[in-house]
């Protein structure tokens, strides 16, 4: 019967699957320009687009793939996925992808985003060799060598600059990536990266080994019992992300629906350049029995901190990972930082739950400087958190939650529902309510702030397909903060709405208009007044148009506005961007040009750019001015690519750029980067 079916699809779908080649840069630029539309923070955006990445050159096994891995995603709700499992479940494992055309209720759409991070693995070769064979002999291995600089001279390269504020090394900046994996069997790699600023060093006896960073990990997956094993750098995600979160978390955007659920995904390597926030040491998964598992890690790293020179103490932890000047060599690695924690997961078809423990531990304790918004920070040498997480799938319906406590402290909690009530209609609600006096170092929850801490919130999200052409989603989210907070002088409350209408006339046309609105209260400046303050608003809209032509030549074109009310004084930003793509078979290149005018950095606006295999560039337009950009790709062959990319910013409004030792005499900013990525 699978055989019938197949070979009916096949005969059906050849002629148009010739026609439709999947372009995988294509879609992983679609997906972050998605995921990233509401983007309004300076924030690293590098870890999630590594995952989507990585997942497109290590496509999934759709017959091993779990209802975790697959929410994960973010491409299918919870219908479509439904959908999926029944359908494995009720016909067996699959033939081939083209068989995932077959699955009742995916859409065409679906299916064109889906399909390049799916596979059919064949079971036999994944133990027809021997581990260190199938490692060596990995298609799925690569490497990648990346340089990149600023050509204009910055003030902290310069005699002119005061000792305390000169770099260390040259304004270069290297990357090293290797990396070799196979699905559900093993992954194994390393990164090494020096910023700008930092110095290339060979001094073994002061562990100054080359790089400044390194970082690399072995994982074993499906041993028998042992689930997964990792050596090394790694990530957590469980639960909802209160305790153990990792990079699959989006918050607020566009995909106002799946988005603000986290999927249970476990122990994961940590692949970024990032120098902040992963794990190193060892975790574990063990299946003790039939639906019980028991997942441990054990962690010790240094940190970089900022310690008090007359007593053994730590005014505050650092996350930058830039080593340049005197003052950040002094704050490098200064403080050991153990975390040890354990979970005990039940999960049975479609329910799934878990006890979760963890507590961290300092070498020094942790001191914060004294100010009124900071007086329920951790402070101390260790903490202990306990909890647990609850999710179940009834129907198209899904519900999610967890509970965390720090002992002696405060409490965490978030739950939500999400599901499609109709065919047309998707809905989610969110509810969380977390302490000022709750700590956890690797939370990544659904949040207004960056921690869940000193936050209560109520968030409703929805999205209405009409037809296959004409979607409309959005959110309202209300919150308040019951203490006081960074630039806010007394407790508050706030409000985000967010609406946008897709249209999709064709497959080659794709436009979206998008409104936003957030109020949060804000201190003012410059007032007689001591501690005043106003509820700050700004409205955003954005308007865009993709276009393809059949030469493999497309267009896009974004305006987008903001405007910012504080204290009576209203200030507005806008950006116009012109995008154009060519490719061909053995190479493509994508131009930018765009325009900004912003009266204030509260309207500046973010713009998803085009990067190098596994960059990301989401800069913030500021002022007024001209931003361009040129990325090249050109395959030489299968295995060796090779990218060029060349940014320039151009401003009217001033005549120099940056500050302090990034400072640039000059209004002009030019950027190039070259990378190479070599697969074996």
């Amino acid at each position: 019967m699978k055989i019938l079916l197949l070979s009916t699809l096949l005969l059906i779908t050849w002629p148009c699957a010739s026609q439709q080649i999947i372009d995988k840069q294509d879609i992983l630029d679609q997906l972050a320009d998605e995921l990233l539309a509401t983007a309004e923070a300076d924030l690293s955006y590098d870890e999630l687009y590594e995952t989507l990445a990585h997942l497109l050159e290590n496509p999934i096994d759709m017959n091993a793939v779990t209802r975790e891995q697959l929410r994960a995603g973010m491409i299918l709700n919870e219908e479509e996925i439904n959908a999926f499992i029944d359908y494995r479940s009720k016909l067996g494992p699959l033939l081939s992808t083209l068989e995932l055309q077959a699955i009742p209720k995916w859409s065409p759409t679906t299916l064109r985003r889906i399909l390049p991070f799916a596979a059919i693995h064949d079971p036999s070769t994944q133990v027809s060799k021997g581990l260190l064979q199938r490692i060596a002999r990995s298609d799925n291995t690569y490497f990648v060598v990346r340089y990149e600089r600023t050509l204009e001279t910055k003030k902290g390269y310069t005699e002119f600059v005061d000792s305390a504020h000169r770099y260390a090394g040259s304004p270069n900046k290297y990357y090293l990536r290797y990396r070799t994996s196979r699905t559900n069997d093993f992954s194994l790699g390393f990164t090494a990266e020096k910023d700008p600023g930092e110095s290339l060093t060979w001094n073994p006896s002061m562990q100054k080994l080359g790089f400044d960073f390194y970082s690399w990990h072995i994982q074993l997956i499906k041993k028998g019992r042992l689930e997964n094993l990792i050596l090394g750098d790694f990530q957590c995600q469980f639960g909802q992300g209160l305790q153990l979160g990792s990079v699959f978390g989006l918050g607020k955007s566009a995909e106002a629906i799946t988005g603000i659920r986290r999927s249970n995904l476990g122990f994961l390597p940590y692949t970024s350049a990032s120098e902040s926030l992963y794990l190193r040491g060892v975790a574990t998964t063990i299946k003790l029995v039939e639906h019980f598992r028991i997942h441990a890690f054990l962690s010790y790293k240094k940190r970089d901190a900022t310690l008090d020179v007359d007593e053994p103490r730590i005014s505050s932890m650092l996350n930058s990972g830039l080593h340049r000047t005197p003052q950040e060599l002094l704050s490098q690695k200064q403080v050991g930082d153990r975390d040890i924690g354990m979970i005990l997961q039940f999960h049975h078809q479609r329910i799934d739950a878990g006890l979760i423990t963890y507590e961290k531990t300092l070498d020094v304790g942790l001191t914060p400087l004294a100010t009124p918004y900071n007086q329920h920070r951790f402070q101390g040498n260790s903490y202990v958190n306990v909890g647990g997480y609850a999710n179940a799938t009834w129907a198209n319906v899904t519900f999610f939650s967890e509970f965390a406590h720090t002992l002696k402290n405060g409490d965490a909690v978030t739950a939500g529902i999400l599901g499609s009530l109709t065919s047309k209609l998707e809905m989610s609600w969110l509810y969380r309510n977390f302490s000022s006096n709750y700590f956890a170092d690797y939370a990544n929850a659904f949040a207004e702030s960056s921690t869940p801490q000193n936050e209560q919130g109520l968030y409703w999200g929805a999205k209405y397909s009409f037809n296959r052409r004409v979607s409309l989603t959005g959110y309202l989210d209300v919150f308040q903060f019951p203490w006081l907070r960074y630039r806010m002088y007394k407790p508050s409350e706030g409000s985000e709405w967010m609406v946008r209408l897709n249209y999709n006339p064709s497959r080659a046309i794709s436009i979206f208009v998008q409104a936003r609105e957030e109020t949060k209260v804000r201190n003012l400046s410059g007032e007689t007044i001591l501690y005043a303050t106003d509820p700050g608003v700004k409205r955003n809209v954005w308007i865009s148009c993709d276009f393809s032509t059949v030469s493999n030549l497309s267009f896009k074109t974004r305006v987008q506005a903001s405007q910012y009310e504080l204290g009576g004084i209203t200030t507005r930003g806008v950006a116009f961007v012109q995008d154009v793509t060519l490719k061909r078979p053995r190479w493509s290149v994508s131009l930018r040009y765009a325009l900004f005018d912003t009266d204030d950095y509260d309207n500046r606006q973010y713009v998803y750019e085009k990067d190098v295999w596994l960059a990301t560039s989401l800069p913030a337009y500021e002022g007024l001015g001209v931003r361009n950009y040129l990325l090249l790709h050109y395959s030489f062959s299968r295995q060796v690519d090779f990218w060029f990319r060349w940014s320039r910013t151009q401003y009217a409004d001033r005549t120099t750029i940056g500050s302090a030792g990034e400072e640039i005499n000059g209004n002009t900013r030019n950027d190039v980067k070259f990378q190479v990525r070599i697969r074996f």
